[in-house]
């Protein structure tokens, strides 16, 4: 997984790795590492800089590696802070459940008072490059703020196989423009449909950071479960949301290439899934 030469030789010359993935027991020590790898928060937070979130964190779903563990956006937010963010909102509104009570939380309890939930408020977008979803009701801070910082949990998902960036955009809509993605008896019916309607959601904003939990995920009956479970106790970094799902995949033992979803996100110009021409990074936290 650690790329060709070619691959690796021109993300050298640019000074940054394609794909960071760090390997450790301890997700809030793996972020920090992972995103230092990548060139440090400065490169994308400045002073000033209004910071969205944007959690995979369903209000409901609780089960162990169905939702983002709170380490990983904890770590995020602290660095958003420490480089001079103004603001760092998260996308959706969180649970008070999701910051479990933790010496972890406790520890930085200053940044999490500080993250400011999303108003709830939407506004109809056009889609110029939508193949089949035209327009969608969006939340505002998806599309105000500075800074997108996609932060998943790399999950199997028995529509689209797997979710993580490129799926965990559709927590930037309202439920009403996610419900025309389904349709069948099961909700999964149309898997073009679905995924097509994903990869045209992708086209309105691409996120500035990918930050996808990979640590302990469900491996099946995705995306709520239960299910079984993988841990693989990674986080995976990077600015290409295809290509991190796609480095994603490989540890669910998945080719890029057979998932729908990243076909259509690889048509739609939204990034790369060959992971054999980019350059990977891969450490360990310890």
């Amino acid at each position: 997984m650690g790329g060709t030469a070619i691959g690796r030789a021109l993300a050298a010359a640019a000074g940054h790795p394609d794909i960071v993935a760090v390997k450790g027991d301890d997700a809030f020590a793996s972020t920090n590492k992972a995103l230092q790898a990548l060139g440090g928060i400065g490169r994308f937070v400045s002073k000033g800089s209004r910071v969205g979130l944007l959690i995979n964190a369903p209000a409901n779903w609780w089960l162990e590696g169905s939702h983002t563990r709170m380490e990983v956006p904890l770590a995020v937010a602290k660095l958003c802070f420490d480089a001079g963010a103004k603001e760092v909102v998260s996308l959706p509104v969180l649970s008070p459940k999701f910051w479990a009570d933790s010496p972890l939380t406790k520890a930085h309890a200053s940044v999490v008072s500080s993250i400011r939930s999303c108003s709830g408020k939407t506004v109809d977008t056009k889609i110029p490059d939508g193949v089949r979803l035209k327009s969608a009701k969006l939340r505002v801070e998806l599309l105000d703020v500075d800074v997108l910082v996609n932060i998943p949990v790399a999950k199997h998902h028995v529509g689209t196989v797997l979710s993580g960036n490129l799926k965990n955009m559709m927590g930037g809509a309202d439920r009403e423009t996610n419900r025309t993605f389904h349709e069948g008896a099961d909700g999964y019916g149309d898997l073009d449909l679905l995924c097509q309607c994903i990869a045209d959601l992708n086209t309105v904003r691409k996120p500035s950071l990918c930050v996808a939990d990979a640590t302990v995920v469900l491996a099946t009956n995705g995306p709520a479960g239960p299910g079984d479970l993988l841990k693989p106790q990674k986080v995976v970094v990077g600015t290409d949301a295809v290509a991190v799902d796609a480095y994603c995949a490989k540890l669910h033992k998945r080719n890029p290439k057979d998932l729908l979803l990243l076909n259509k996100a690889f048509a739609a110009g939204l990034g790369r899934f060959e992971i054999e021409k980019l350059a990977v990074k891969e450490l360990s936290s310890a």
